[in-house]
């Protein structure tokens, strides 16, 4: 007689709950990096720009939203130069605050605000003002970056009325920081 063999299905083995909980956790760590390098803190002056206490580089050419900008025209008045892409969410964020100084400026006649484009398309940054406002000079010019030795957006650089950067910002800025800077 022929021996009938049953088999028994193969069932899973499920993973541990210790497994599941070590998943999770790197999972949630990588998470909150992400944000943080994404968003991370406030910003801060950067005391190791080359570029502190020295004659700001030239900025000067044709502006993408129409006319042209000349750093040296701005002589007499303080200078935010504001690197940035519409890519990056601290510069997003911080362009309310940006708004807002360029209209302080312009009230009082004491800032003027140019903004550089950082890796970024025309097709964006054009979008990205007609929708967030805004109509300070913007500059596309790559050598830019190179002159300022841009490391990562946003940065920006406060220039004096005598043409002399004062302080260099890492991360997103806000319009307090700067004026209170400028008022002092």
């Amino acid at each position: 007689m022929a021996e009938s063999h049953e088999t028994v299905p193969h069932e899973t083995v499920p993973r541990s709950n210790a497994t599941r909980m070590l998943a999770l956790g790197v999972g949630v760590v990588l998470i909150a990096l992400i944000g943080l390098l994404a968003f991370g803190g406030n910003s801060e002056a950067d005391s190791s720009s080359r570029l502190l206490g020295k004659r700001v580089p030239v900025v000067a050419g044709e502006a993408m939203l129409g006319g042209d900008f000349d750093i040296d025209h701005s002589r007499g008045r303080w200078v935010v130069i504001n690197f940035f892409a519409t890519w990056c969410p601290q510069c997003v964020a911080e362009h309310p605050d940006l708004i807002e100084l360029d209209e302080w400026g312009k009230a009082n006649n004491s800032l003027d605000v140019v903004a550089v484009v950082f890796d970024d398309s025309s097709t964006n940054i054009e979008a990205f003002f007609e929708q967030h406002g805004g109509d300070w000079p913007v500059m596309n010019d790559s050598q830019l970056s190179i002159d300022f030795q841009i490391r990562a957006v946003p940065e920006t650089f406060l220039v004096d009325p005598d043409g002399v950067v004062v302080v260099h910002y890492t991360g997103g800025i806000t319009a307090e920081q700067i004026k209170s800077v400028i008022q002092e």
